[in-house]
């Protein structure tokens, strides 16, 4: 198993130090690389929510399923009301109830004037609105505007998903040594073979690629302060000759090279990841 170091030689500045493990699709390690802590390590969570407008019907639905829960976990309702589809089925029926009521106090759309008139502006307006949002925008927009009542939009955050983590790094090495010029240039054939997957099937298909599990240390001892990190993918890899001089060794290698990498977890955390440190 290839193991790889940067720098060769430790000292007090390069105590703390990124370990990467390349692991294999049978959990075999391919090999492992110890480059320096770089600044700038960020860990970032992201929760993904959608704005959701639920209008009048909506939020008829909402309130429905929210008090049939509320009853489920207070006990407060029997066994045969305990189904998905029973709280579903108990909360439209009160979008239905509603509809239905406003359809008996309106009568027709000549009546909605009338009703407007004699002075029972604005919950008959919302009534209206909401009743006839699905129905005829046009219809609820005239009503709005005609009596300067709107009806509340409802909007709602709807959590949607998690998303998965990335991670970049970002590593600046100048040799100090022939040896160490050497082991730059394989730490960069390293992650770059290791990002890349197999062929298979004749080329019609390709095996996932290589693993990467991503440890930080200090010393003899792992970090505490810094979250662990799931298996992850080595999503990118950018490698850039003398970002800062254009000078190289006799035997031709730069004089620096830059290394980034972006690593992309395999999977979304949850909550109990977060409780053993992820």
């Amino acid at each position: 198993m290839p193991g790889y170091r940067y720098p060769i030689e430790q000292d007090e500045k390069y105590k703390a130090r990124v370990q990467f493990a390349a692991k294999g699709s049978s959990g075999g390690l391919l090999g492992v690389a110890n480059l320096y802590f770089p600044e700038a390590v960020s860990f970032s969570d992201g929760l993904v929510y959608d704005n959701a407008t639920l209008g009048y019907a909506g939020e008829m639905v909402r309130r429905g399923v929210a008090d049939t829960m509320q009853g489920l976990q207070t006990g407060g309702l029997n066994a045969a009301e305990r189904s998905l589809s029973d709280v579903v089925s108990k909360a439209t029926s009160t979008v239905k109830e509603n509809f239905t009521s406003a359809r008996d106090t309106l009568g027709s759309t000549a009546d909605v004037k009338n009703v407007l008139q004699n002075g029972l502006i604005p919950a008959t307006s919302i009534l209206v609105q909401g009743f006839t949002e699905t129905v005829s925008p046009g219809l609820s927009g005239a009503v709005a505007s005609g009596t300067e009542v709107t009806a509340n939009p409802h909007k709602r955050s709807v959590f949607r998903d998690v998303a998965l983590r990335t991670f970049t790094f970002s590593f600046l090495m100048s040799p100090q040594s022939e040896a160490e010029g050497q082991a730059i240039e394989d730490i960069v054939y390293f992650f770059r073979e290791n990002a890349y997957p197999d062929k298979i099937a004749g080329e019609l298909g390709y095996k996932f690629p290589t693993q990467f599990y991503i440890e930080f240390f200090y010393g003899g001892g792992k970090m505490s302060q810094a979250p662990r990190i799931l298996p992850s993918y080595l999503t990118s890899v950018n490698t850039t000759l003398n970002p800062r001089s254009s000078s190289f060794f006799k035997d031709g290698k730069a004089n620096e090279v830059q290394l980034t990498m972006s690593f992309q977890e395999e999977r979304a955390l949850n909550k109990s990841d977060i409780k053993i440190g992820f």
